[in-house]
């Protein structure tokens, strides 16, 4: 990873990490709202009300980095979902009956990581005409391999989880 490429990282940890904790704010205000209306249960349905404010704070990396952008996003997405399913799943416990600590957990790490693999993998904006749209301007074909290659072994890890614990 060059260096660039670990500050692009940090920038996009930084602006997850801001985007969720505004998140967090409003969900904690939501809870409270709640628990003065009624008995006070942490509402595990709002845990998703940590994302809204995620995407206004990686709004510079996705203006900046025309390019690269798409694939980038993909693969962050990607990696988000994986990880949610395996928060839902790890998080649930003999019963089925899901625990909101669990669940938030696993959102807010899936946030930061993929602020992080965004802005990392949305490097300088280039022009290369004919590119594929899952390729990332100016890398080599290892790098495509590495980053594909361990978003699919994300997914098999995933389908294992699922398998072992779903």
């Amino acid at each position: 990873m060059e260096r660039s490429d670990r500050s692009r990282a940090v920038a996009g940890l930084l602006g997850a990490a801001l985007g969720a904790g505004l998140g967090l704010a409003v969900l904690l205000s939501a809870w409270g709202v709640l628990a003065l209306a009624g008995d006070g249960a942490f509402p595990s349905g709002l845990v998703f009300l940590v994302l809204l404010p995620v995407g206004g704070t990686l709004r510079p990396l996705w203006d900046r980095r025309p390019v690269n952008r798409r694939p980038a996003l993909l693969v962050a997405l990607s990696l988000f979902l994986l990880l949610a399913a395996d928060a839902l799943v790890l998080g649930a416990d003999s019963a089925g009956e899901q625990s909101p600590a669990g669940l938030l957990l696993g959102v807010l790490l899936g946030v930061l990581l993929s602020g992080a693999v965004l802005g990392a993998l949305a490097g300088e904006p280039a022009e290369e005409p004919g590119r594929h749209w899952l390729r990332f301007t100016g890398r080599g074909r290892c790098f495509h391999l590495a980053v594909h290659g361990a978003l699919l072994a994300l997914l098999a890890a995933t389908a294992a989880v699922v398998a072992a614990f779903g």
